[in-house]
């Protein structure tokens, strides 16, 4: 399971382990969701909407396959999206005004006078990309991608940098100093080369990403409510930098700091600055293995087949081995993604699994 609070009504149609409670619900998965809606009252609205919708979808007939559980949950909402712009063409409602709104208005002119007036005690602090370069101590090249197709930057270093559209990235000609300092606004994908002596430093809005040598994303727009790191080989540290009148360079301030792993990100909410580490949303091999029979199991013990997950997509299973000691599986399961994996898995031991701070967190009442 994701981090449902970031859910909306799309979303939990769309989820596995949202449907399986609303279309079988296990003991264990009825008291998990009734347990996160008593935690998240907010949601509850929203959930008990994609649950009717699902088992208006679903209707009397229980063998429905997936395949067409999902062709329907695509259909409706295409039909949602393509209703949505009729909403946004509306005509206007036209009002007369009271004398209230001319208060107002008057106000809003006197506030734009005093702008004017004293524009150095009304001008918000700088920040984002041009405040970092300012604060930058060497020369810096920039380039910019303003096309659609993505760019190839290699640095001094030999390390590459894939800019996407309308981003931008600042690095200096030659990395002279101790530290290896790069400045984006945008989305990027780092291809870092190893140095131990020197860490390779990414400055996004008020996010550093700090590393040594490894491969990474980061979507840091300068309009965009959350910056987010997905790591794709390797370790990174990332940090919230919440002093914006101190430099850039002061990478003490390690505030909220967190280390990721493969198939893991951190998302910062730019707004109350707090640091999120999930899972991402379609996890990748990183064991660079091609074996068609890597994830067929014959009566196997349950530690094995988390071991063989472990492994493969570079993650940590929680479970308790004692608990679970009587658990086999026998199944196969290799084109399948991280997530049905551990969906068909939960299903086969009465299980049930949620992402929590970027670990597999696995709940059972144990198998005869």
């Amino acid at each position: 399971m994701k981090d449902y609070q970031f859910f909306e009504f799309d979303d939990f149609l769309e989820d596995v382990a949202f449907r399986r409670w609303v279309f079988h619900p296990l003991p264990q998965d009825d008291g998990f969701w009734k347990q996160w809606l008593v935690d998240h009252p907010e949601k509850e609205a929203i959930v008990d909407r994609a649950r009717q919708q699902l088992l208006t979808i679903k209707g009397n007939l229980p063998l429905l396959s997936e395949d067409h559980i999902d062709q329907k949950v695509a259909q409706l909402i295409r039909q949602a999206q393509a209703s949505q712009p009729l909403e946004e063409n509306q005509s206007p409602i036209i009002r007369r005004l009271s004398h209230s709104w001319y208060y107002m208005a008057a106000s809003v002119a006197l506030l734009l006078g005093l702008f004017w007036l004293y524009p150095s005690r009304l001008t918000p602090e700088p920040s984002g990309y041009t405040h970092l370069l300012e604060k930058a101590t060497q020369p810096l090249l920039e380039i910019q991608n303003a096309g659609r197709s993505p760019k190839q930057v290699r640095l001094a270093d030999g390390s590459v940098v894939v800019l996407y559209a309308n981003s931008r990235l600042s690095y200096p000609k030659q990395f002279t100093a101790s530290k290896r300092e790069v400045y984006l606004t945008g989305e990027a994908f780092f291809q870092v080369q190893k140095d131990p002596d020197r860490p390779f430093l990414v400055y996004a809005n008020e996010l550093v990403t700090k590393v040594l040598g490894t491969s990474f994303f980061v979507k840091a727009y300068e309009d965009d409510k959350n910056v987010l790191v997905t790591v794709r080989t390797g370790k990174v540290s990332v940090f919230a930098q919440t002093d914006k009148q101190s430099s850039v360079q002061k990478v003490s301030r390690e505030l909220g700091g967190m280390i990721l792993t493969p198939n893991q990100q951190a998302t910062l909410m730019r707004d109350d600055n707090r640091l999120v580490r999930s899972l991402v949303a379609k996890p990748l091999r990183v064991d660079n293995q091609i074996l068609t029979n890597a994830f067929v199991f014959k009566q196997t013990p349950i530690a094995d087949v988390f071991a063989a997950l472990e492994r493969a997509y570079g993650v940590d299973i929680v479970f308790d081995e004692a608990l679970m000691a009587n658990c086999t599986l026998t199944a196969r399961l290799d084109d399948e993604s991280l997530y049905k994996k551990l969906g068909w898995i939960c299903a086969g031991t009465e299980s049930s699994y949620e992402v929590v701070d970027g670990q597999i967190i696995i709940t059972s009442r144990g198998c005869q």
